[in-house]
């Protein structure tokens, strides 16, 4: 009988122990193959941090949808300048206004001319030039008012006091124009339309006390 109970207990103890031998293989081996143990340490590791970004652009808060970057703002273009047109200063009028003037066209002079005036009111060659055609055209009371615009830029120039000189001669007033030349005699005796339209003056002078006349073709300049 006690034999009998030694032996159970020898088949039980034997029992334990190949239980306890197939778990402790099962564990060992999984440690080394690298395939359940590994794996359950793998699914259980935290997933790695996001990665940030430096400078000027925000950090990336969602690795898994990174932010777009704007791109920088392009500069805008220079503001470009307005063209000049050609004859915007009213210089292309005045030179065809003197070209008309040489050729006898005084009609079409004096409108080259009053356009490059109202273009620019400073320009005392268009006004001295308009005044020279209003005197062609014996339109004195208008060459006047030219002729005191052109005085109020320039001065009483030499140039002008010629032409104002020459003025006073095609209206036959002749002690107006002696005074007029005069002064402009002195102001620039080398003036060689001022010396002809003197020598046209004291013609009409030795004319006028004779009792005869002689038409006016003195010395105008329309610059």
């Amino acid at each position: 009988m006690k034999h009998l109970h030694i032996k159970k207990a020898l088949v039980l103890f034997a029992a334990g122990l190949s239980l306890a031998g197939c778990n402790v293989t099962s564990d060992i081996g999984g440690m080394f193959s690298g395939k359940r143990g590994s794996d359950e340490a793998r699914a259980t590791m935290p997933p790695p941090p996001s990665e940030e970004t430096t400078g000027s652009i925000a950090p990336r808060h969602n690795a898994a949808a990174p932010s777009v970057e704007q791109a920088p703002p392009q500069p805008s273009a220079p503001a470009t300048a307005a063209p000049v047109l050609p004859g915007a200063d009213g210089k292309d009028d005045v030179a065809r206004g003197r070209e008309q003037f040489r050729a006898g066209n005084y009609a079409a002079a004096e409108s080259a001319f009053d356009r490059a005036a109202k273009m620019n009111p400073r320009d005392a060659e268009a006004w001295l030039g308009l005044a020279a055609c209003y005197d062609r055209m014996r339109r004195f009371e208008l060459a006047d008012r030219a002729y005191v615009q052109a005085s109020s830029i320039k001065g009483p120039t030499s140039e002008i006091l010629n032409n104002q000189g020459y003025s006073y001669l095609l209206r036959g007033d002749l002690a107006r124009a002696r005074t007029t030349l005069t002064v402009a005699r002195k102001k620039d005796p080398s003036n060689r339309y001022v010396q002809n339209n003197l020598q046209l003056l004291e013609s009409k002078e030795r004319s006028a006390k004779s009792g005869t006349t002689s038409g006016a073709s003195g010395a105008i300049r329309a610059r």
